[in-house]
């Protein structure tokens, strides 16, 4: 038998599934209400939030770890002083949602009823290197980190198996990091950053290349262990294989009938769920959006802000629609001396590059971003 929660709905509920990036944004939002009091639940698995973003430069060295985690629950604290509304943080792992019955399972069947639910949940990746997962705590996230650091130091050869931006990034860290040490790229497709930036594939290979990393383009490998098997059914070996492809979306806990094939959330173009209006969805888990930090910063927020004082604060009478970017917003560090980038498609010049990220990989605003 299920363990229900009860709450005073007389005040209104708010339930934010997630505690990274798209959760801390959503919120921030929330606590900026003047005219309503909410009580809001933020429910994850997790005790930190940590700046991702910076994952390539931490894998060699590991003393910057402690500038990019910060503690949930003082994070949950500082954002709500001064404000009416009360936070509560649940340690736990959302198991179901129930849209009809407007009920969130976690773990142990416990439930918790909301008039408003905020889906940040986010994404996680194949290698535990990347991404917070969505049932682990922390410590199996950093633990993975600092563990590929011992290995990476040790290995004479490495693989790395994905051509976008957190594998490219990697190579560049690694190559540049350990001169002497045989790194190779495996991009499953035709080129470096074909996918993302397609305009910067001949300049991203030519930087790699002077570092001495190996690519090999248009070959879809599967891995075991150190051990890489091509499409031809030939194997090789490293001594050390790091996965960076694929995102897997934190959803598992909705009916299939609101995802894509993917697994991503399907909504309408201002974030809601159709049908479901009291239930918006923020970040990676969007199936309208590109799945990344910029576009959620750039793109999303915006949109995001203005659909809860609608929806929620029933403030204004006017919506906005979020469009899909056209034009690529990205900036690659390859090693600490530039990369490539581009700003709404325009070049973004090696020492840009520098200047913003691949000299201390945003590190210094990872504060900023999160708390």
């Amino acid at each position: 038998m299920s363990k229900s929660i009860k709450k005073n709905m007389s005040v209104e509920e708010i339930i934010i599934i997630g505690g990274s990036y798209a959760a801390i944004l959503a919120l921030k939002t929330v606590l900026s209400s003047k005219t309503k009091t909410f009580n809001i639940t933020l429910i994850s698995p997790n005790e930190f939030t940590f700046f991702n973003v910076a994952v390539p430069r931490l894998l060699i060295d590991n003393s910057l770890i402690d500038k990019t985690i910060f503690r949930l629950d003082e994070v949950i604290e500082n954002l709500q002083k001064g404000t009416n509304h009360k936070v509560t943080h649940i340690k736990s792992t959302v198991t179901k949602v129930e849209l009809d019955d407007k009920k969130v399972v976690t773990t142990n069947d416990k439930e918790y009823s909301y008039n408003y639910l905020i889906i940040a949940s986010g994404s996680r990746s194949i290698s535990p290197l990347w991404k917070l997962d969505n049932e682990k705590s922390n410590e199996y996230n950093i633990g993975s980190i600092k563990n590929f650091t011992n290995k990476i130091k040790q290995a004479k050869t490495i693989a790395i198996i994905g051509g976008g931006s957190t594998g490219v990034e990697t190579a560049g860290e690694l190559a540049t990091e350990y001169p002497n040490k045989k790194v190779t790229i495996y991009t499953g497709s035709s080129g470096p950053l074909s996918g993302s930036l397609p305009n910067h594939v001949n300049s991203t290979t030519s930087k790699l290349e002077k570092l001495g990393v190996e690519i090999i383009n248009n070959e879809r490998v599967t891995t075991k262990d150190n051990e890489i098997t091509l499409s031809n059914g030939k194997t090789k070996q490293y001594d050390l294989v790091i996965e960076a492809q694929k995102l897997i979306p934190n959803t598992e806990f909705l009916l299939k009938k609101y995802l894509d094939e993917q697994g991503f959330i399907k909504t309408d173009n201002y974030f809601r769920v159709p049908q479901n209006h009291e239930v918006i969805v923020i970040g990676d888990i969007l199936s309208i959006g590109l799945h990344s930090l910029v576009d959620l910063n750039y793109n999303q927020k915006s949109i995001f802000e203005n659909i809860i004082k609608f929806e929620i604060f029933k403030e204004g009478n006017k919506i906005k629609e979020y469009k899909r970017p056209k034009n690529p917003t990205m900036l690659v560090p390859i090693g600490k001396n530039g990369g490539v980038g581009a700003f709404n498609g325009w070049n973004f010049p090696n020492f840009l590059v520098w200047l913003f990220k691949s000299r201390d990989f945003m590190i210094p605003k990872a504060k900023d971003s999160l708390t």
